[in-house]
């Protein structure tokens, strides 16, 4: 039993001291609540405890020694939803109207209803299909779904309660592992990790084709893990490869007259290797997001953010290097001149209106969106938790890949609203 005048850690004045909330009071123990506060108020008088009882059925307690609220969260967690089976290693985030989209590296492809943000809540699931083996990338194209597991999937999403795959092209080694997709005209770009960059004409979203697939090993990519698009003729592509020359690599790949130009014929411009171990490292290169003449990259080596200007795509540099909140930095996101990463047990707001000194300015760490520091996946400790998340109307929807959970962070700070205009 504690000492007069100690109170163990879950007592309720020691909590309010504290700015925790008050422990549930049940019929159980009401009574003995209310004896405790009167102790609490007679030796802890410094403090002019006063606890009221409330008129409800049962009894709650109110310590005036409580402080007062503080500022609301920079980036605070308002709703999340954890499923084991539906959220298999959740990968990327994809929203189209009030749904997310969200593929499992487990093998599932979740639909959830975001109309609330506050109660995301699970519309549909597809699990144990062979062909969701490794399901990482997702692009809403309508009431199609294209999907990138180990194959290139077309998947009927117009009535999200019950999706259905549509179509499933498979082309090994050239279509395995697709980590990172992005669209241009009628046409699909593809980050393979096996080493190749695959094209396919989705003119028919529903019955797409394999036009080709670019062998990036001969322009030493060797595991390709993401895509954007620079301008109306060029891709660039980060590289996960160990003391890779092209970490970063900007590829022509339609021409002058705007025709997408054949696998044999596309043209590797600027690149950058991956500075191993120097003050510009990048290796392992997996995330990149583009806004006009720059790009903003994750590497998960040295744990950092990188900004690199495209303004010449045959010659690119980096203009700063910024260290992550946590570890990695396997998803981003830029919006206007913020700068939203997600790695690790940690969200993050960076400004970027100063690209040669980035500045992280709001942080969520921890709490229920990511609950566990390692997990043991096939033996081995992993701690790439928090992985992609997208902007939207000020929130952020943000995958959990260890937690099978998708949770929402409501944007509270001021600075990063703002740059997000």
């Amino acid at each position: 039993m504690s000492a007069p005048g100690h109170f163990p850690p879950d007592h309720a004045c020691v909590r309010a001291s504290a700015g925790l909330a008050p422990p549930p009071v049940t019929a159980d123990n009401s009574l003995r609540a209310i004896r405790t506060v009167f102790q609490c108020c007679r030796t802890n008088a410094a403090r002019r405890v006063s606890c009221v009882l409330r008129a409800a059925a049962l009894p709650a307690l109110l310590c005036a020694c409580a402080p007062p609220p503080g500022p609301p969260q920079a980036l605070e967690l308002v709703g999340v939803l954890h499923d084991e089976n539906a959220l298999r290693r959740p990968h990327d985030v994809e929203l189209s109207a009030d749904i997310a989209f969200v593929p499992g590296k487990g093998g599932s492809l979740a639909l959830i209803d975001i109309s609330d943000p506050s109660q995301p809540t699970l519309l549909s699931a597809l699990t144990d299909l062979p062909e969701l083996e490794d399901a990482e990338a997702v692009l809403p194209l309508g009431e199609t779904l294209l999907v990138g597991t180990r194959d290139f999937l077309s998947v009927d999403v117009s009535d999200p309660r019950q999706p259905k795959v549509l179509k499933t092209i498979s082309d090994r080694e050239r279509i395995d592992k697709i980590n990172g997709m992005v669209k241009i005209g009628d046409f699909v770009f593809t980050a393979n990790k096996i080493g190749f960059i695959g094209v396919f004409d989705v003119s028919e979203p529903r019955n797409p084709r394999l036009v080709d697939a670019f062998d990036a090993r001969t322009h030493g990519q060797t595991s390709p893990h993401d895509i954007a698009q620079v301008d109306d003729s060029r891709i660039i592509v980060v590289d996960t490869g160990r003391g890779t020359a092209a970490a970063v690599q900007v590829y022509r790949v339609f021409d002058d007259q705007g025709r997408l130009a054949p696998v044999s014929e596309w043209t590797a411009e600027g690149r950058i290797p991956s500075h191993r171990g120097t003050r510009l490292d990048i290796e392992g290169a997996n995330r990149v997001a583009v806004s006009g003449r720059v790009a903003f990259l994750g590497a998960f080596v040295p744990d950092r953010v990188s900004v690199v200007d495209l303004s010449n795509p045959a010659e690119i540099f980096q203009t700063a290097n910024l260290p992550v909140c946590d570890i990695d930095a396997t998803g981003m996101t830029i919006v206007g001149k913020a700068l939203f990463v997600s790695g690790g047990e940690c969200v993050e707001a960076i400004d970027v209106s100063d690209l040669a000194h980035p500045v992280s300015i709001a942080q969520y760490r921890n709490g229920d969106l990511f609950p566990s520091r390692e997990v043991l996946l096939e033996g081995e400790p992993r701690y790439d938790n928090g992985h992609d998340l997208v902007y939207r109307d000020g929130y952020l929807y943000v995958s959990a890949q260890n937690d099978a959970r998708f949770g929402v962070l409501r944007v509270n700070d001021p600075r990063a609203l703002e740059l997000t205009q």
